[in-house]
This record gives structure tokens, sequence and C-alpha cells, in this order.
């Protein structure tokens, strides 16, 4: 029962923080139903959608074509570079949306624009761990080796992807509300993306000069991080700098809270 018009419940008035975290508990259930869908059929396409995208490489060139990767068998080769892809992809996209999809609950007092970019990116975080122990699970059963070598360090690289995808996503998400084309752009740039992040063939076989301009593609440094670190034998590409995208998520996370505090905060004041 609510007394005294002061908000409380029972006598038991909720700090900020305690109103912030139940709204974007709520707004990941929101988000985690949505992403799964509302029916079995909606469930299992999130699961059949990068499993489709993994057996078709594995079966070209894993099995038919027998292609070899130094230090690794070719299918867990390809899982670590590109579960961590889906998981920047996916980030990135899901907040980019966040505004567009979402737009009635910032009707609500409680609700801030920032919970909503924040349940997104737990929701994604949540359902790519799934797809990730499902499709690991699957190789796992085939008598492939699929332990991260050092899983510490891996947990470390997907917490750096995770960083360096919201950070983007909020850029994204910024960009799109001045031009509101940009998305469709935005996401056939993922196209070309996943062709040069090394998803298929070790980088490191490239000529010295080709790697060293490729090696500017952060993301192609997240993928060769987390084959460094979940494969035991495999041979990086040479240029690998963690430091590089460390920098440049720190630079996209402030640049895109920036934006969201001058821009966003301006909106839904006026």
């Amino acid at each position: 029962m609510h007394q005294g018009g002061t908000g409380s419940v029972k006598g038991v008035a909720r700090s900020a923080v305690q109103i912030q975290r139940d709204v974007i508990y709520a707004l990941l259930l929101r988000e985690i139903g949505a992403q799964f869908g509302r029916s079995r059929v909606g469930a299992l396409w999130v699961l059949v959608e990068p499993v489709a995208h993994l057996v078709f490489p594995i079966l070209m060139f894993g099995f038919i074509r027998q292609r070899v990767v130094p230090g690794a068998e070719y299918p867990v080769f390809l899982v670590y570079g590109f579960m961590p892809f889906l998981l920047f992809k996916s980030i990135c996209l899901q907040t980019m949306e966040g505004t567009r999809a979402n737009r009635g609950l910032l009707s609500y007092r409680q609700v801030l624009l920032m919970d909503v970019f924040v349940a997104k990116a737990l929701a994604t975080c949540m359902v790519q761990a799934i797809v990730y122990a499902v499709v690991l699970g699957g190789l796992a059963m085939l008598d492939f080796d699929v332990l991260p070598a050092r899983p510490v360090e891996f947990a470390g690289v997907l917490a750096l992807t995770v960083a360096l995808a919201f950070g983007l996503g909020l850029l994204f998400a910024g960009l799109c509300s001045f031009v509101p084309d940009a998305r469709s752009v935005i996401r056939v740039l993922f196209i070309p993306l996943y062709f040069i992040s090394g998803i298929l063939f070790p980088i490191s076989r490239f000529p010295d000069e080709w790697v060293r301009w490729l090696a500017l593609n952060p993301v192609l440094q997240l993928v060769e991080m987390s084959r460094l670190t979940g494969l035991e034998r495999y041979e990086a590409m040479k240029f690998l700098d963690i430091g590089y995208p460390i920098g440049l998520a720190l630079v996209a996370l402030f640049m895109g809270l920036a934006m969201y505090r001058l821009r966003y905060l301006a909106r839904v004041t006026t």
C-alpha cells in the first residue's frame, strides 16, 4: 500500500539504484523474450541461424577440402572466430536499434534510454552464451577438443568484445538519430567486415604487408585473441596488439556516452 505519496511500498522507500535495477531487470526479461520469439520456432531459430553459418564452411573446408589450420582443427578454429564476431555484430545492431524498438517504453518516467541499451546488451550476451554452449557442446559430442585453453584470458577477450560492441552501438544509435538511413548502410558493412576479420581462414597466411593493414581492423584483433586464448597451439598473426582494441573500446564508450548525454537526454527533456 502506498503511503503519503512518497513512492514507498509498505513504508519502505526504494532508492534510485533499486528502481533502475528493477527497470533493467524487467527490460532484460522483455528483450530475452523478444530475441527468442513468442514460440518454439522463434527460440529454435536463435540456435539454428548461427549453426547454419557454421555448417557450410565446416563441410566445405573442414571435411571436403580438408583445410588444415596450424595448431587447430578447422571446425574448432571456425567456431572460435565466428562466435566472437557474432557477439560483436549482435550487440552493435541490437544497441543501435534500442531507440526505435522501444520508443513507447520511454514514455514511462522510470525508464531511461540507457536502461534500454544496457538491457539489450545484457540480453544479447545471455542469448549468445546459450548459442555458444550449444555449438561447443555439439562439437564436443563429435569428439572435438572445444574447451578454451586459457579460460580466464578467453573470458577477458569476450568482455573486451562486448565493451567495444556496446560503445560502437551507442555511436551508431546516435548517428541513426540524425540519419535514419544509416541503419541500412551499417548493416551492409558487416558483410565485408565478416570476410576481412579472418573468420574462414587464418590471416597469418597472407603477406606481412597485407596483415599490417588488416590488423587495423579491431574485430580481426579480437578474433585472433579469441583463437589464441581458446586454442592450445594456435599460431596467431603478426601485429597482434591487445592495447589497440582496448583503446578503441574506451574511445567508443566515451564518445557513445557523450553522444547519449548530448543527444538523447536533450530529446527526452524537450
